[in-house]
Formats: structure tokens, C-alpha cells, sequence
């Protein structure tokens, strides 16, 4: 019994470390260079990949906790929700998260309320 529980748990813990190395990916550029290596003008977080990442394997994970972590879990998925509405009503100009940013900060409304910028953080927290 105690073979499969530790069995379990190091599966979990692998589980955990490939959401981790799959979400630092994000903050790569398309052509394999360090966001550190990039002007902050080339900066690309390709929405569809990160809002992907997060629905595998973020929510997988917290699913994998189990019930204690339903409050971050429904948190989370609301973030990810935020984003999706967000690029999907124009897919073409928030094909990446930046620009959802960029639009945020123009119009004074990154800090306000529940906004994309928000979730954004939240995401990568």
C-alpha cells in the first residue's frame, strides 16, 4: 500500500514539474531566445499557447491537489475565461497577450476592476 501511494505521489510531482518547465516556455520567444536576450518591443506571448498551457496543465494540476485547492481552481479558470473572451473578440489583434496589455494600459483601465491585464499576472503567479 505504501509502494502505490509514493508511487502516486511521485507522479504527481512529475505531473507538476512539466507544468512548470511547460508554462517558462511561455516567456521564450518563438525563435528560442530568452525573453532576457529580447528588446521589450519583440516581446510575443502567443495567446492561444499560453491560455492552452494554462487549461492543461495548470488546471490539470490543481485538479491532481484534489478539493482544497477549489477556490484558486474556479479563480484561475475565471482568468483563463477573462483571456479567451477577451481574444475572442478579435482573435487577429490579441493573437498575442501583449497587445491586450498595451490596449489596457492606453485606456487607463490595466489596474481597474477585472480586467485582462489582472489576469494576466494572476495567470503567470
Amino acid at each position: 500500500m505504501e509502494n502505490k501511494v509514493f508511487s502516486d505521489q511521485q507522479r504527481s510531482s512529475s505531473e507538476i514539474s512539466s507544468a512548470i518547465e511547460g508554462l517558462s516556455m511561455v516567456g521564450k520567444a518563438e525563435n528560442g531566445d530568452s525573453k532576457d536576450d529580447q528588446d521589450d518591443n519583440s516581446l510575443q506571448i502567443p495567446t492561444k499557447h499560453f491560455l492552452s498551457l494554462c487549461n492543461s496543465l495548470v488546471l490539470h494540476v490543481l485538479d491532481k491537489i484534489g478539493p482544497t485547492m477549489a477556490v484558486l481552481r474556479q479563480d484561475v479558470h475565471q482568468n483563463i475565461q477573462r483571456l479567451e473572451m477577451q481574444h475572442e473578440s478579435n482573435p487577429l489583434k490579441y493573437s498575442n497577450v501583449v497587445e491586450m496589455i498595451k490596449e489596457e494600459v492606453a485606456e487607463g483601465t490595466a489596474r481597474k476592476g477585472a480586467s485582462c491585464s489582472k489576469a494576466f499576472v494572476w495567470l503567470t503567479r
